[in-house]
C-alpha cells in the first residue's frame, strides 16, 4: 500500500523542528580594533566589514582591507562555513563565507556565527544564513532592534533567533536553491549596471555633439 501525499507532507512537517540560533551556532563579536580600522597597505591581516556584503547577501572580498592587529586578544580567523551578521544599520544581512580565507577576520559591527561540532551533522550554515535574511526572521529583528539613530541587534537578541530546522536533505536542496539566486541576482544587477552605463554613455555623446 503507498504512502499518500498527505502522509508524506504529515511526515515532512513532524520533521522540522524550532530551535533558537544559539543552540547550533556559537556567536561571537568581530575583532575589537581600537578606532576604525586602519588601511595598511604592507598589513598582515584582512578585515570584513559590513560593506563588504552586499545586498543580495553576497560576501565580496576583492576589496577587502589589509590592516594590522589593534588589540590584545588573537583573532578569531575565518573559516569556510562561517556565517557573517550585520549587526548594525538599516538591514541586518546574514553572509555565508563560501571559500576558506588567508588570515581574515571580521569588523566588531559583524557577529561570526560557527556551527557547533555537534550540530555539524545536522545543519547546513548556507540554509542558515537563507532563513536569516527570509522575512519572517528579518520581521523579528526589526521588531527586537534597538537604538534610534544607528540601529543595532544585541547579541542576546541574535542568540534568541528562532530557527525552523526541516531534514538536512531539504536543507541541503534550500541552500543550492539560495546560492543560485544570489548568483543569478549579482548577473542580472551587473547586466542593469552595464546596460545603464551604455545609455549614460549615449546621452552624454549626444548632449556633447549638440553643442557642436
Amino acid at each position: 500500500m503507498g504512502v499518500s501525499s498527505d502522509s508524506t507532507a504529515s511526515f515532512e512537517q513532524e520533521r522540522t523542528v524550532t530551535i533558537t540560533l544559539s543552540e547550533c551556532v556559537t556567536i561571537q563579536a568581530g575583532y575589537p580594533f581600537r578606532g576604525a580600522i586602519r588601511d595598511i597597505p604592507s598589513g598582515s591581516v584582512r578585515a570584513v566589514q559590513a560593506k563588504d556584503i552586499s545586498p543580495l547577501g553576497e560576501l565580496q572580498t576583492n576589496d577587502l582591507i589589509l590592516t594590522d592587529l589593534t588589540g590584545k586578544r588573537d583573532a578569531d580567523w575565518l573559516q569556510q562555513g562561517d556565517i557573517l551578521f550585520s549587526a548594525k544599520g538599516s538591514k541586518h544581512l546574514a553572509c555565508y563565507v563560501n571559500e576558506a580565507l588567508d588570515r581574515t577576520t571580521c569588523a566588531p559591527s559583524l557577529f561570526l556565527l560557527r556551527v557547533k561540532p555537534e550540530w555539524k551533522e545536522k545543519v547546513d550554515p548556507q540554509f542558515l544564513t537563507w532563513q536569516l535574511n527570509q522575512l519572517p526572521t528579518q520581521t523579528y529583528f526589526k521588531r527586537s532592534a534597538e537604538g534610534s539613530f544607528q540601529i543595532s541587534i544585541r547579541k542576546p537578541v541574535l542568540a534568541a533567533t528562532p530557527i525552523a530546522l526541516p531534514t538536512l536533505c531539504k536543507q541541503n536542496i534550500i541552500a543550492k536553491l539560495y546560492e543560485a539566486s544570489i548568483k543569478e541576482n549579482a548577473l542580472l544587477h551587473k547586466l542593469i549596471n552595464n546596460r545603464q552605463q551604455q545609455l549614460n554613455a549615449i546621452a552624454t555623446d549626444l548632449l556633447n555633439n549638440s553643442n557642436q
